[in-house]
């Protein structure tokens, strides 16, 4: 029996050899692989520390070093296309990391908190046939031109009051015995970029061909027939802060030689009040050699802009900043006079008493708004301005240390006096203080640069935003591929 079994037993030996040998060689591949595993693992985090480690090195320059001030002293405001970079090479704890800062002085794209309670900027482009450039034509031209309106939500507040109608007042150069509306030109885009426009129903062709209106059956008075009734309008009355929505249209025929011919637009809203929002003159098209050029033959008023100096200024220190207003008559027939200018400081700014210059040098009546909690500065200054004159006036503000990154508007009104709303707009309910009332928009912006950092170590890369606020700094993205 014994025989048998020490027989049996070498036979379990064999089987236990063989099988043992199959499973060596994929265990010692399985321990070969875990510790070329566990090497690459190690390597990755090596990385990812030591990229973390330079983004925490630049978020202690930006705050406690030198760092944002001289990347200040790169800034050139003739190039804001080429931003101030520097970059960095480090070593954490023997694993070498690079990082490259980049300061970023550009306007911000979130909603502001505006002035008045214009929420949808209107801008009007033209481009008449294939000219080159597109706004001049020589006299005796006609052919068909391609306006195109678009609309941005600029205001901070939550869209919900929707856009009702849109009319557009065409230069008054359009005769109606010679021109007239393209049929089935009117087209409907949304954001830009990649999306077809897209065929809008017709217009309402009104005053003679001179206005046109969209919806064709919206009233003002009443309010129906907004573009919600139409869905064929894709939804254009609702938006999203900054998004933009455009229209375009073609009207053929011929202009007046040796003119400027200009073009409005025309917003009415959706809220309670049934507010407008106009353009002012725009989308000028030049006809041979006028004797003014720049200044329209009629239906305008004044062109305003605004202007800071500097626009780009460091975080954490007090700054004196100079803006200067400017007002140009392009009406070319009347001469108007300037009743009042309204300036509205950014916040966390203040005026600096005795620093009026240009049209007066009166101090402005000063007061605090709590709606928009910041200073109004006021002046009434009376002077004329002859068809095509620009005249400016000029005032110094002051701010303490502005830690927060971001853009600081400055807005203005400029109205004229003694000037009644045309008939074409007031019988669209637009009343002689609205037409008259020269918007400014965000212009005369002061930025507080942000600054976009990209760390990378052992292949470990992190993209982060950083912005500065008070007594601090804030981490707006951050980013680990």
């Amino acid at each position: 029996m014994r025989k048998k079994e020490i027989g049996q037993a070498f036979i379990m030996v064999l089987i236990l050899l063989g099988i043992g040998a199959l499973l060596v060689v994929p265990s010692l591949r399985l321990t070969g692989t875990s510790l070329k595993s566990g090497q690459v693992v190690e390597r990755q985090i090596k990385g990812l520390y030591a990229a973390d480690a330079a983004q925490e090195y630049i978020l202690w320059k930006l705050l406690w070093g030198d760092l944002a001030g001289d990347l200040m002293l790169q800034y050139d405001p003739e190039f804001p296309d080429e931003p101030p970079s520097v970059h960095y090479d480090l070593d954490v704890c023997g694993v070498p990391a690079g990082v490259t800062v980049v300061m970023r002085a550009k306007e911000g794209e979130g909603g502001m908190v505006l002035a008045t309670d214009d929420k949808i900027r209107p801008t009007k482009t033209v481009k008449c046939g294939d000219e080159e450039p597109p706004d001049e034509i020589p006299n005796d031209w006609s052919g068909t031109v391609t306006y195109t309106i678009r609309l941005e939500y600029l205001s901070d507040d939550d869209p919900t009051v929707g856009l009702d109608a849109i009319y557009d007042i065409l230069p008054i150069g359009f005769k109606p015995a010679s021109s007239h509306y393209v049929d089935n030109s009117s087209y409907l885009r949304v954001d830009g970029g990649e999306w077809q426009w897209i065929p809008d129903p017709d217009v309402q062709i009104d005053q003679n061909q001179y206005r046109l209106l969209w919806p064709a059956d919206y009233n003002y008075q009443t309010r129906e027939g907004a573009f919600s009734s139409h869905p064929e309008f894709y939804g254009i009355e609702d938006f999203e802060v900054r998004q933009v929505k455009e229209i375009k249209f073609q009207v053929e025929g011929s202009l007046p030689d040796n003119s400027v011919q200009s073009n409005w637009v025309v917003l009415k809203m959706g809220d309670e009040d049934n507010t407008s929002t106009l353009s002012g003159p725009q989308a000028p098209i030049t006809v041979g050699s006028p004797a003014n050029p720049g200044v329209y033959t009629a239906g305008a008023l004044f062109e305003v802009t605004k202007f800071s100096n500097p626009e780009v200024i460091p975080p954490g220190e007090p700054v004196d900043i100079e803006y200067t207003i400017s007002i140009k008559n392009v009406d070319g027939t009347v001469t108007h006079h300037i009743a009042s200018v309204t300036d509205f400081l950014p916040f966390g700014f203040t005026y600096i008493d005795g620093s009026t210059s240009g049209i007066t040098i009166e101090e402005p009546v000063k007061t605090w708004s709590d709606d928009i909690e910041r200073w109004v500065l006021t002046w009434e200054p009376g002077v004329q301005l002859l068809a095509g004159e620009t005249k400016t006036l000029t005032f110094w503000a002051h701010t303490d240390e502005l830690d927060v990154s971001g853009s600081y508007y400055n807005e203005f009104i400029a109205v004229p006096s003694g000037v009644t709303s045309p008939k074409i707009f007031f019988n669209i309910g637009i009343l002689a203080e609205e037409f008259m009332q020269n918007y400014s928009w965000n212009t005369g912006a002061v930025i507080v640069p942000a600054y976009d950092s990209s760390s990378e170590a052992e292949g470990i890369t992190i993209d982060a935003n950083m912005s500065l606020i008070i007594a601090g700094i804030t981490i707006t993205s951050w980013q680990v591929d």
